[in-house]
């Protein structure tokens, strides 16, 4: 029988979506409504008055402008059972914001929330030891026993790490500058936090002072999400709840939280998991960095699934990802919140009359004429044994035949052949490797960190540090012919983005010309440095040569200081500060 079907004695039509935005079925009374009772006008609790919606959410009563003596007021109306799941979905955008100080009654409407969606697949981050997401019946897993290896992604690293020291105050300095730059870095050398740290100590050895204070700072901070036990980890289909609670620190939870809802949205994205409902309590420890995942998820989960989150405060939600929230379920606010709401006068009213248990939708359709205040009437159930579950870890191996090939991959082959042909980075030759083997992205990636070490170490290919739409990445290239792919790679870039701002270029030189700039325009030269020469004779030669503006481009910000005072007619960039100098109209003329 179908979870949604109820016996005769339990049918009760409840009001779905286009019912609930119907002023006037909403503010609908019975012809003959008994009276209330003395003790129930003296003291009111919708909870007594709505005994027989057990279990459901009601509609207590409606705020509606007060015509006569201005402003709004509360509204009594019949009391109606309203449909959650209805409303949720035919929003749209079925990503839902529950807000509200302490004691409220958030855990309440969660749990019913939770209970009517339970035919989704559901994934819940609980951080409170024996919180209530503990025992919504959903079997539940110690996030200890699966840890993903942090190594295995490079990006997702260094982002997690942001997310969990870094949150949306810290928006400038030298460390935050340096900090991803370095965590990339490292991590790419890295398979375990033994070898991090010893990486992290030779890098110390060279660096400058303002790096030594930022290297510190990450061994520091490191030092409190060093967990032994870790595996690549498979995470099985179907509900679970994952319990940070044990780990040892506030930030390791985050950190860890932040790693496996990437590796659990990579693989929504891959269609792995369908139509899955995510839900993050306590999402404030993730929402305030600009760095989570979550900011991707709430923009682009909808063709996925729903993505759900808990938080005492509206402005724990950074804005931008806050207006990715089709419904937010409000309970009693704080003032600062409340201050938020000003942009609409009916719904501040409301939310400063709420009582505990009542809620509103701050994002209802007719917000500005009328909003129903809900309530959830609770019929003790609430509370069940929920069974735990020991994790399943496995090291992800290639099998022979996957992909329909089976072959043994020569990763160090493979890696020189797509350096053979241009520059790359480890994110994009993995995903290049997995395309042609049939093998996922990780795999390949875990496997050609080793194989590029070791060409490396050989020096058969050069790495460096680069800046690519705004984030560091580490860059290899071949360095056979002459660096000529990297120089080449970066100059292609550059081209690239002079066509699509159409800007008329003169000529292009080819590599190996010592007299001609790497490109000319009528207004400007470029030339491109990648910082690996150790004379500059030549450039200084080209830049006196020319009474216009030339513009250096390097790979990154380090290596900057290098080129600039070379002569007052020269502007140093790396490749995405050229195209916001060339965007800017009063830097776009020659000089």
């Amino acid at each position: 029988m179908d979870k949604y079907l109820k016996s005769p004695s339990q049918i009760m039509r409840e009001m779905g979506f286009s019912e609930l935005i119907n002023a006037r079925k909403v503010l609908s009374r019975p012809i003959i409504e008994l009276p209330l009772k003395n003790e129930e006008r003296l003291f009111y609790h919708p909870e007594k008055r709505l005994k027989r919606f057990s279990g459901r959410t009601a509609i207590a009563y409606a705020i509606i402008p007060d015509s006569e003596r201005g402003k709004f007021r509360r509204e009594e109306c019949s009391p109606k059972v309203s449909s959650l799941r209805d409303y949720v979905i035919h929003k749209g955008n079925r990503n839902v914001s529950i807000t509200g100080v302490s004691g409220q009654g958030k855990s309440y409407l969660t749990t019913h929330l939770i209970s009517i969606f339970s035919d989704k697949e559901t994934i819940i981050f609980s951080f409170k030891p024996n919180d209530h997401e503990l025992h919504l019946g959903i079997p539940v897993i110690d996030a200890k026993e699966c840890l993903p290896n942090p190594f295995r992604d490079v990006n997702a690293f260094s982002e997690a790490y942001m997310t969990a020291f870094f949150g949306e105050k810290t928006s400038s300095g030298i460390q935050l500058q340096q900090t991803p730059g370095f965590l990339q870095e490292i991590a790419s050398e890295s398979d375990t936090w033994k070898d991090f740290m010893k990486s992290l100590s030779e890098r110390k050895r060279t660096a400058s002072k303002n790096q030594v204070e930022a290297l510190n700072a990450i061994e520091q901070n490191v030092k409190t999400l060093v967990i032994e036990d870790m595996d690549s980890v498979t995470l099985n289909n179907g509900s679970i709840v994952f319990d940070f609670s044990s780990l040892p620190t506030k930030q390791a939870q985050n950190f860890y939280a932040e790693l496996m809802l990437r590796q659990i949205y990579r693989e929504m994205e891959e269609r792995k998991r369908e139509d899955v409902l995510v839900l993050i309590d306590e999402a404030h420890r993730l929402t305030k960095s600009y760095h989570t995942i979550l900011d991707i998820m709430s923009r682009e989960i909808r063709d996925k699934g729903m993505l759900w989150i808990i938080t005492q405060n509206l402005i724990d939600i950074l804005p931008e990802m806050r207006a990715n929230f089709g419904t937010k379920f409000t309970f009693r606010l704080g003032d600062a919140d409340l201050n938020m709401l000003s942009y609409n006068p009916l719904m501040r009213f409301a939310v400063e009359i709420l009582q505990p248990r009542q809620f509103i939708d701050i994002e209802f359709p007719e917000g500005s004429s009328f909003s129903p205040v809900f309530t959830y009437v609770s019929n003790g159930l609430e509370h069940k044994e929920t069974q735990k579950v020991a994790a399943e870890v496995s090291e992800p191996k290639r099998e022979v035949g996957v992909g329909g090939r089976g072959e043994i991959i020569d990763f160090r082959r493979e890696a020189q052949e797509i350096l053979s042909e241009k520059m790359s980075y480890a994110t994009e030759m993995g995903k290049i490797i997995a395309e042609k083997y049939g093998i996922t992205k990780d795999q390949a990636k875990l496997k050609l960190k080793s194989a590029l070490e070791e060409l490396k170490n050989n020096n058969e290919v050069g790495r460096v540090k680069y800046l690519r739409e705004g984030k560091p990445i580490v860059m290899y290239y071949s360095r056979n012919p002459n660096l000529s792919n990297l120089h080449t790679g970066m100059q292609s870039q550059v081209v690239g983005i002079l066509n699509d701002l159409g800007v008329t270029i003169n000529r292009i030189s080819t590599t190996g010309e010592r007299s001609a700039f790497d490109i000319e325009t009528d207004f400007f030269m470029i030339e491109i440095e990648t910082g690996l020469k150790h004379s500059m004779e030549d450039l200084k030669d080209r830049i006196k040569s020319t009474n216009l503006r030339v513009i250096i481009i390097v790979p990154n910000k380090e290596l900057m200081e290098k080129y600039i005072g070379l002569e007052e007619n020269v502007i140093v960039a790396t490749i995405d500060s050229f195209k916001v100098l060339l965007e800017e109209p009063q830097k776009n003329r020659g000089s």
